[in-house]
């Protein structure tokens, strides 16, 4: 080799001096010399490339294409690179463009003069070697730099995609507990209406009911027998409800009583109570024309009574209505727990009448609190039983006092929880009501166990002994 080429090539990296002192000890690299201007195409991405192209001064660019057409840099190249290696040396298509980044200065040697020199100068063979080993060697470390930053970027966007997932997660969170607020809100406004709409005709039923009584007792006083018609009013009106059982016994005593009374007039008389039953005895045995008459008159204070009852029925679930429906949004007040809880027992009686219910509800000192926002917890609690136990299971509710709290104990004799998710059953979204455990209501437990907690309170599951699932929730009681 020659001197020159042999100062060349002993560098560790080739130098721009370098590159000049090379071209310089090839005189056949003199005519090769090229420039090119900024932003000017020296490679084409997809065309055969026949030149091996030295870069002397100056920096270019590697652009690929995407899927989409668009440009994407991939590297860049200075001093002492070669360009279109891989494509001149395999006689293949340029894989990417290689475009001038700044005005450059090169040596571009076709394939003739590649193999005129390799066939001439076997010093240019062996410098042309070290050349594209280092090259190779370069793009290599290169290729591992990137790889190594796109690992790290990759981390980074994972790290950033969880953190994102989680917050998004949160929001909806949020967005679910902020709707269901809502959503709570306009029921308890809505109730509070739909109460005051009821009342207004129950009450108006309730005094009519009244009056017409009254206005019967004071008609029948002119007849010659009002007396007996008035206290059968009276009586129908505070008769008490008979079983059927009860009804059987008392017509089997009525046929033995009053012998020849076929069943039809047994069956009515067995509705009587005791002392109308001595009022209208008499009539019975002289078998007086008036009997069915004052079957009738009795029969008419039941049916008033009947009128009060289920109007009184229909003023107390109103009231409970209303009760359950208070929100009040940040009105707190001291109240009775047990108060809550009837109230949501007549909310909630339709299903669970499909239930064996157990209530034990001792007298309970005050608790301060959002009384519409503890009502949500008892639907929610006694809603998530009902889901878990077959039609026909026990529900058990139990509110004590123990100590300075007050306790509330919801139990079921359903299929329980598994003990894996004890502590899940209170997160967000968590529920299993798709498989065999059918427990939780997505928001429903986490929305309850934050209402306990915010009034200083906890809540916490369990499974019975016996079978089934308990939650307890503990508030503190007023001091």
């Amino acid at each position: 080799m020659d001197d020159s080429l042999k100062s060349v090539f002993s560098e560790s990296t080739l130098s721009e001096e370098g590159m000049r002192a090379l071209v310089e000890a090839l005189p056949q690299l003199k005519g090769s010399r090229r420039r090119f201007q900024e932003g000017e195409t020296i490679l084409r991405e997809g065309e055969l490339n026949d030149s091996l192209i030295i870069l002397m001064e100056g920096r270019a660019r590697l652009l690929k294409l995407d899927e989409s057409g668009c440009s994407l840099e991939v590297d860049t190249f200075g001093p002492g690179a070669l360009l279109g290696l891989t494509s001149f040396w395999g006689k293949t298509e340029v894989f990417a463009s290689v475009v001038a980044d700044t005005e450059i200065a090169c040596v571009s040697i076709d394939r003739q003069l590649f193999d005129s020199l390799t066939a001439e100068r076997p010093d240019f063979v062996r410098a042309v070697q070290g050349l594209f080993v280092r090259n190779l060697s370069d793009r290599y470390r290169n290729m591992i730099r990137s790889q190594v930053a796109r690992d790290k970027l990759s981390a980074q966007l994972e790290s950033e995609r969880n953190q994102l997932r989680d917050t998004l997660k949160r929001l909806e969170e949020t967005t679910n507990r902020l709707v269901n607020q809502e959503k709570l809100a306009t029921m308890g406004q809505l109730l509070a209406g739909i109460a005051h709409e009821i009342n207004n005709p129950v009450g108006a039923l309730l005094r009519g009911i009244e009056s017409a009584k009254d206005a019967l007792e004071k008609a029948v006083r002119m007849e010659s027998e009002g007396e007996v018609e008035q206290e059968l009013i009276r009586e129908g009106w505070e008769c008490p409800y008979w079983s059927p059982e009860e009804k059987r016994t008392r017509m089997d005593a009525v046929m033995v009583d009053f012998q020849g009374v076929g069943r039809p007039m047994a069956r009515r008389m067995a509705q009587l109570t005791d002392p109308a039953l001595k009022l209208i005895g008499p009539y019975v045995k002289r078998k007086s024309k008036d009997l069915d008459r004052l079957l009738a008159v009795y029969e008419l204070g039941v049916c008033f009574r009947a009128v009060r009852l289920s109007g009184g029925r229909i003023g107390k679930i109103v009231t409970s209505l209303r009760n359950y429906g208070k929100q009040g949004g940040s009105e707190w007040e001291d109240s009775d727990l047990v108060e809550g809880i009837r109230d949501t027992l007549t909310v909630l009686n339709n299903r669970l009448k499909r239930y064996e219910l157990s209530l034990d509800l001792s007298p309970l000192p005050k608790v301060s609190c959002n009384l519409g926002e503890v009502n949500q917890i008892w639907t929610n609690l006694l809603a998530n039983a009902m889901d878990a136990t077959e039609e026909g299971g026990e529900i058990c509710v139990t509110a004590i006092q123990e100590g300075e709290e007050v306790l509330v104990r919801i139990e079921d004799s359903g299929s329980g929880i598994d003990p894996d998710k004890l502590e899940k059953v209170f997160e967000a979204n968590f529920t299993t009501k798709n498989s065999s455990g059918s427990f939780g209501l997505g928001l429903g437990l986490s929305i309850s166990k934050e209402i306990v907690e915010k009034h200083g309170g906890s809540l916490v599951a369990s499974n019975r002994s016996q079978g089934g699932a308990c939650f307890e929730a503990r508030f503190p009681v007023v001091g």
